[in-house]
């Protein structure tokens, strides 16, 4: 007998792409039928989290002044109970590896095995928040004239300090599941070898769509259309915002009026994503003519709905892999780590730039791309997504010896 605690993601928290990681997960364990598996899950939603997915639910809270999620007495506990830790997928190599670190550590010190479970990433840059550490390194770079950026050199030394603690960790779980070969060259950079590195791609690729009614429910709630026109789906994360948002609103409406499809806002955060939502179409000359879902979605919900969907536009990495799931085309645009662009890569397509670069000219042309080369795209995607569900189910036989 087996007790799983996966941990060290925000579940629970309304984020689509992580809920449908963890669900995933979650099946994906049942799936290898390892006799008397007890499955158990940090959440900020216990309750709710406990009633979908039939498991164990250890309360997920967060600092009041930092709004971090914290290591509680209760999940230490709940570690101590478990004889296997998983960090499930989410980009925490990059966007917090020091949070996903002290997860394991955590579970180390209990005595836990560490599995790392479809985790990705770029190289991490860290940055100083403003503040009295900050100030300090911006005057020090004006008693030079500026000739010396004293911030960066600080920012450079932590970031090297940080991919060496990076790699150290990682070498020490017992199973380390990457979701892409982009990420494994990350930690090979870091001077890890490759020896107990595999690829198992993201998690979301085993998930399982609702039956139709879910999806005729989201159309009903979006008042969707029913004149037969191409739907195109649109999602800029609140996190990264576009910085070019006009450039997205010229975008949407040329989708109206210049290629004769509708324009539907599907946020991944129900709250927001809908607010980021409202900003483009306030700044549209056809906003009045969309539609936001501003019903909060379960992903198996949303997979269920995406094939109505002609192609997607989203900086969200999760509603792209949803979408290419559900063999629809994206276009996608970065948000500064590199994931968006190494999965847009299988299918032969490039980002359309990131959240900082990104304009009206290089959009239109990617969305062009997707629009004229639909069909062909579609084709390729379904059978991508194919390979890489097989090659995750595969990659997930390893946990079968943690798990004994």
């Amino acid at each position: 007998m087996a007790k799983v605690l996966i941990a060290g993601v925000p579940y629970g928290t309304g984020n689509v792409g992580d809920e449908a990681i963890l669900a995933a997960i979650v099946a994906q364990l049942r799936a290898l039928h390892v006799a008397g598996l007890e499955i158990a899950v940090v959440t900020a939603s216990p309750e709710a989290t406990a009633k979908k997915l039939g498991v164990a639910c250890v309360p997920l809270l967060f600092d009041k002044i930092t709004n971090r999620p914290v290591w509680s007495d209760e999940i230490r506990q709940a570690c101590r109970q478990s004889q296997v830790y998983i960090h499930g997928g989410a980009t925490g190599i990059h966007d917090y590896p020091m949070h996903m670190l002290a997860g394991l550590a955590l579970a180390k010190e209990c005595g836990c095995k560490t599995v790392v479970y479809g985790t990705g990433g770029g190289v991490y840059h860290h940055k100083f928040y403003e503040g009295r550490k900050t100030r300090i390194l911006l005057l020090m770079s004006k008693l030079t004239l500026n000739l010396v950026d004293f911030r960066k050199i600080a920012e450079a030394i932590v970031s090297k300090s940080c991919h060496r603690k990076i790699a150290d960790a990682l070498s020490a779980v017992d199973l380390l599941l990457l979701r892409d070969a982009e990420t494994r060259e990350t930690l090979a950079l870091y001077g890890m070898g490759p020896s107990k590195i595999h690829v198992c791609g993201d998690a979301a690729f085993a998930l399982q769509p609702a039956g139709p009614a879910a999806a005729a429910k989201i159309a009903a709630a979006a008042n969707l259309w029913n004149d037969g026109k191409p739907i195109v789906g649109v999602c800029i994360s609140s996190q990264k915002k576009v910085v070019d948002m006009a450039a997205v609103a010229r975008v949407c409406d040329d989708i109206i009026e210049k290629y004769g499809a509708r324009v539907l806002f599907v946020p991944m955060d129900p709250v927001t994503d809908v607010k980021t939502s409202d900003e483009i179409a306030s700044k549209m000359k056809r906003g009045a003519d969309t539609r936001i879902i501003r019903r909060p979605m379960e992903p198996e919900e949303m997979l269920a709905f995406l094939p109505r969907l002609h192609s997607i536009i989203s900086s969200r990495l999760h509603l792209i892999i949803l979408g290419a799931v559900a063999g629809v085309p994206s276009v996608g645009i970065g948000r500064g780590s590199g994931k968006v662009t190494a999965f847009q890569k299988r299918f032969g397509l490039d980002a359309a730039g990131d959240y900082l670069t990104v304009n009206y000219d290089i959009l239109s042309r990617s969305f062009d791309e997707v629009w004229h080369r639909h069909d062909e795209l579609a084709a390729i995607i379904k059978a991508e997504m194919q390979k890489a569900r097989k090659t995750f189910e595969d990659a997930s036989r390893l946990l079968i010896p943690i798990l004994m």
